[in-house]
């Protein structure tokens, strides 16, 4: 989060995005750092806006949900290959 307040400071596509104007000034780290663990906690606001975005760019073609791509090699596995079980995920 850190990082994308610095962008948002120089960046005019995030400041036009978030309707800031060039002379606005941009939350601090610390306010942002504060509502996330006081006023967030408990909550599942940023799921919520993840899926929303995710539904959007689903939407708009920006995704491709035919094909998915994982990388396993932090994943521990006991793999049988007599045991196949084929599942859908949304």
């Amino acid at each position: 989060m850190r990082q994308t307040i610095k962008d948002i400071e120089v960046n005019v596509a995030y400041r036009w995005f978030l309707g800031l104007d060039m002379k606005d000034l941009i939350p601090r780290f610390f306010t942002f750092g504060k509502n996330y663990s006081r006023r967030f906690r408990g909550t599942d606001i940023f799921e919520q806006i993840f899926y929303g975005v995710l539904e959007q760019c689903i939407e708009v073609l920006l995704v491709d949900t035919s094909e998915v791509f994982i990388d396993g090699t932090h994943i521990k596995v006991h793999a049988n290959n007599k045991k196949y079980e084929s599942k859908d995920v949304t």
